[in-house]
């Protein structure tokens, strides 16, 4: 079984830090696969993964919903056929909605042999309240699916600050672990306690998206899969701009 652990967050939160942190202090001797799904972002560097046996599997840009949903099984059995890995790391693309990426994964284990192991979200401790108000649902939406919030850069931010931060991620989520100790202070035991956490939030989604597959052939609207698939897999970008919340390609 392949555990599969999505590390979001919003370009320029740590996620790139959270990762390689990671991936050197806490699961250092696992068989691991890194997925990015990145939009203009520089992702963690080259070298460093081929140094840690690590393979990067670049996916089409285009609108997370849809790369993900059009070839990300395909991209996913192709993972797990060649490199038969213990764990995967799904790096989604700052703009992307977190909730598409769990439910993709769901969908895909379904078929394989994989389990969603955790969903963190990374907040830069500075501008949570700044990207609340201007973001939105985009930001919101990868606070209110995490099983586990680390803000970032707490050690240079104001301790008020950092309250006032953990009481609007509160308001949006009241049932996820919310970790303010600086990323630097974080051991290896203790970030792999932040993955292994168990998301009850997981477990309804898996109910959910079960009960979804089986309406999937009888409606054809908006994100429904298989629609999705169609009308984004082309690359039509004016599809992926209507069909998928139209603010993935401004940034």
């Amino acid at each position: 079984m392949t555990k599969i652990d999505i590390i979001s967050g919003f370009l320029g939160a740590g996620k790139t830090t959270f990762i390689k942190k990671l991936l050197e202090e806490a699961i250092a001797g696992e068989k691991v696969v890194l997925i990015e799904n990145e939009f203009g972002e520089i992702g963690i560097d080259g070298g460093f993964l081929k140094d840690s046996g690590i393979e990067i599997r670049e996916m089409n840009s285009g609108c997370i919903c849809c790369s993900l949903v059009g070839d990300f099984g395909t991209s996913l059995a192709e993972v797990l056929t060649k490199y038969k890995p213990e764990r995967i790391i799904i790096e989604p693309s700052g703009v992307g909605k977190l909730s598409d990426v769990m439910k993709a994964v769901v969908d895909v284990s379904a078929d394989m042999d994989v389990e969603l192991n955790s969903a963190v979200t990374i907040v830069d401790a500075a501008k949570c309240k700044m990207y609340m108000k201007n973001f939105g649902e985009f930001f919101n939406n990868q606070i209110e699916n995490a099983g586990t919030i680390v803000l970032s850069r707490t050690d240079i931010t104001d301790a008020a600050k950092v309250q006032k931060d953990v009481d609007m991620l509160r308001e949006k989520n009241g049932a996820a672990v919310i970790i303010t100790t600086p990323l630097s202070d974080l051991s290896g035991d203790q970030l792999l306690e932040i993955i292994g956490k168990h998301d009850t939030m997981l477990d309804d989604l898996l109910a959910e998206v079960r009960a979804e597959r089986h309406h999937d052939d009888e409606e054809c609207e908006g994100h429904h899969h298989h629609h999705d698939h169609e009308e984004c897999g082309g690359h039509h970008h004016h599809h992926d701009h209507e069909e998928c919340g139209g603010h993935h390609h401004h940034h």
